[in-house]
C-alpha cells in the first residue's frame, strides 16, 4: 500500500468538466494516470507546465495517451494564440502541425495523421490557477457561462485571487461578445443552425 501511494497524488484536485470529454487536475503521477485512463478513458494530456512530469511521460506514450505541453505562467493570461490552440485540441478542431508551431512546447502524438482525440486532462502544478484559468475560459466561450459563475468555480478548485489576481481580473473583464470569437468559431451561433 506504501509503495502505491508514492505513484499517486494526494492533492488531485480532479474535476470533471464535460462528463465523458474534459478533465482537470493538478500534476498527475503515474498511478493517477493509470487510474484516469482505466476510469475516464483519458487519451490526451495537456500540460500547462510546459513539459510533462518524465515518469508520466513515459507512461503516457506506453498507454499511447497524447500529450501536449504548453507553457503558461499563473502570473498572466495567456497570449491569444496559446488560449487558441488549447481550445482548439479542446473542441477537437487542431491540426498537428499546423495549429502547433512553437505554441507547443512538447508534443507526443500516438498517430498525428488522426488528430487529438478525447477525453481530454488538462492540468498544471496544483489545478487551481492556471487549469481553473483555462477551464473558465472554455466555459465562457462553448458553454455560455456568465463570468462571474466561472470565477466562482475557480474558487471552488483552489483559486486564490489575492496569490495571481491578473487571472482573476482579467477574467472578470473579458466582454465574451468580442473575446470568445476567437476562441471559438461557433461562439454566438444558435445551436440549432450549427452544423
Amino acid at each position: 500500500m506504501g509503495l502505491r501511494l508514492l505513484h499517486r497524488s494526494p492533492f488531485l484536485n480532479f474535476g470533471e468538466v464535460v462528463p465523458g470529454k474534459i478533465y482537470r487536475s493538478a500534476q498527475i503521477h503515474t498511478g493517477d494516470l493509470e487510474e484516469l485512463v482505466s476510469k475516464y478513458g483519458i487519451k490526451t494530456i495537456i500540460c500547462l507546465r510546459g513539459e510533462e512530469d518524465s515518469q508520466v511521460f513515459k507512461l503516457a506514450k506506453k498507454l499511447r495517451v497524447n500529450v501536449v505541453g504548453i507553457r503558461l505562467s499563473a502570473r498572466e493570461p495567456p497570449a491569444t494564440q496559446e488560449m487558441a490552440l488549447i481550445m482548439k485540441i479542446l473542441s477537437g478542431k487542431a491540426d498537428y502541425p499546423a495549429d502547433y508551431n512553437f505554441t507547443a512546447k512538447q508534443v507526443w502524438l500516438k498517430n498525428p495523421n488522426e488528430g487529438i482525440e478525447g477525453p481530454y486532462l488538462i492540468h498544471c502544478q496544483m489545478g487551481a490557477d492556471r487549469t481553473g484559468y483555462i477551464i473558465a475560459v472554455y466555459r465562457v466561450c462553448f458553454e455560455g457561462v456568465s463570468t462571474e459563475a466561472a470565477r466562482l468555480e475557480m474558487l471552488r478548485y483552489n483559486h486564490l485571487p489575492i496569490r495571481y489576481p491578473q487571472l482573476w481580473e482579467n477574467l472578470r473583464n473579458i466582454q465574451p461578445d468580442k473575446f470568445c470569437p476567437q476562441m471559438n468559431p461557433d461562439y454566438g451561433i444558435p445551436r440549432a443552425t450549427k452544423s
